[in-house]
């Protein structure tokens, strides 16, 4: 995987269903993803499974990742993930982690302890 294709909380863009079927310009991705990701807090339709990776400068992004909070924190301090931040484990990040689970987590430690 490349660096821009890691989004900062650690997640593969490269291997996101969202940047597959933007890629591949795959309608039926599109609506499997947003049947298995949609929740009625959180209403997506096809058109929502569109992106071209996190770090990319362009569009289109992910719905929830253009709204990103960790996103947004870690690039604007300019690091190549959280695990690079000196604010590692900020409230923003940790509220990301209680819902990627515990897989993320471990990719970040890891990532961080190889620093």
């Amino acid at each position: 995987m490349t660096e821009d294709m890691m989004a900062y909380c650690g997640l593969d863009c490269a291997n996101c269903p969202a940047h597959l079927a933007w890629k591949q310009d795959d309608d039926e991705l599109r609506a499997k993803q947003a049947a298995e990701w949609a929740s009625p807090g959180f209403p997506l339709t096809a058109k929502d499974i569109n992106c071209v990776g996190c770090k990319v400068d362009a569009v289109p992004k992910f719905k929830f990742c253009s709204d990103c909070g960790v996103r947004a924190y870690a690039s604007s301090r300019g690091v190549m993930t959280c695990a690079h931040c000196e604010d590692y484990g900020c409230d923003t990040l940790e509220g990301w982690l209680q819902q990627a689970g515990v897989e993320l987590r471990e990719k970040l430690e890891k990532m961080r302890s190889a620093l």
